[in-house]
């Protein structure tokens, strides 16, 4: 997994957008013909631009979650569970106000018409998020990329899912949160992942944890005289919540197969050919007056990125990284 940053910029322009797509599915789009219709002062806004239509019969729930929506919206993974306890109670003491009104209304208005109608529509904001966010790989697993490209005209092309860290099916409440949502391939997502409900108490979570890809380490081990296959180094005294969220995400699974491709050929580097045949390739490659950086030789030779904040950039760098350092401390 792949820290993700704090993401502020794309945070407040996923707010913007948000807040003025929730304004107008309460009130409708200002007009001649709706006078107390929903318009922001932006030209171009790609919400108030559209002809949006007011979502009626939701108006109690409107009332009270566009007074909270900056709570939901901007909310902190660690934070969420306790904001919904308190909307709840707040909603509940509000009159004659009951919490399946509340459920339903998360579920009708963010989760069927603002996540699966809208976020993901055919000029929807999951374009626009993933490009504002700017990662080249899945966080989750960092071996298959998910960039962003569209059509003519703004319509669909590719892009990456987004994985709702609280599944939205049992807390839609957060279904369009800005730290809800983990840009991830279509494997992570849909057959991996899926809808195991993590927490933060007993998971590691791409928005909290700065420290998520040196939490643990790749490592080979052999099967046969002449194959390996890949494990984690010091699995046995790998702290708690870091091997619940390895095997959550099956991290182990996803890079099964490739013992027999990207990790045998770094061993085949190492062991096949001379001793320091791995060594010199990073030393010797290159001669010293090109002034190339460690760094630079990684990409150039491995197709990786060495530094941790830039893992995103290119797939399998955590993983090439670990198992490099591994083979060049083999004497």
């Amino acid at each position: 997994m792949i820290y993700l940053g704090e993401q502020k910029e794309a945070l407040d322009k996923y707010y913007s957008v948000i807040s003025c797509w929730v304004n107008s599915k309460h009130l409708g789009r200002l007009k001649e013909s709706n006078e107390n219709g929903y318009k922001c002062d932006d030209l171009n806004c790609s919400v108030c631009t559209r002809g949006l239509k007011k979502l009626d019969s939701h108006d109690r729930f409107f009332d009270f979650i566009i007074p909270r929506l900056d709570e939901v919206i901007k909310a902190k993974p660690d934070e969420m569970l306790q904001l919904e306890l308190k909307l709840r109670a707040e909603w509940s003491n509000n009159g004659d106000h009951n919490l399946k009104e509340f459920k339903d209304g998360c579920s009708i208005v963010l989760k069927e018409n603002g996540y699966d109608r809208w976020f993901t529509d055919v000029k929807g904001l999951n374009y626009d998020l993933a490009e504002w966010l700017d990662q080249h790989t899945c966080t989750f697993c960092n071996r298959q990329y998910i960039f962003t490209a569209r059509k003519n005209a703004g319509e669909k092309g590719i892009t990456c899912q987004f994985d709702h860290w609280f599944d939205k099916g049992s807390r839609p409440l957060f279904a369009l949160s800005f730290y809800n949502l983990i840009p991830s391939c279509s494997l992570c997502n849909s057959s991996i992942k899926s809808s195991t409900h993590f927490n933060t108490d007993e998971y590691l979570h791409p928005y909290i944890d700065k420290d998520i890809s040196s939490k643990f380490k790749f490592s080979s081990i052999p099967n046969t005289a002449t194959k390996y296959g890949i494990t984690f180094l010091n699995e046995s005294t790998m702290d708690a919540k870091t091997k619940r969220t390895l095997e959550g995400l099956g991290t182990k699974l996803v890079y099964s197969k490739h013992s027999e491709k990207e990790l045998q050929d770094l061993i085949d580097l190492r062991l096949k050919y001379s001793d320091n045949y791995l060594k010199n390739l990073l030393e010797n490659t290159f001669k010293s007056e090109l002034n190339m950086t460690k760094e630079e030789k990684y990409r150039l030779i491995f197709g990786i990125e060495l530094e941790e904040k830039k893992y995103h950039k290119r797939i399998f760098s955590k993983f090439k990284r670990d198992i490099i350092s591994e083979l060049l401390s083999i004497k």
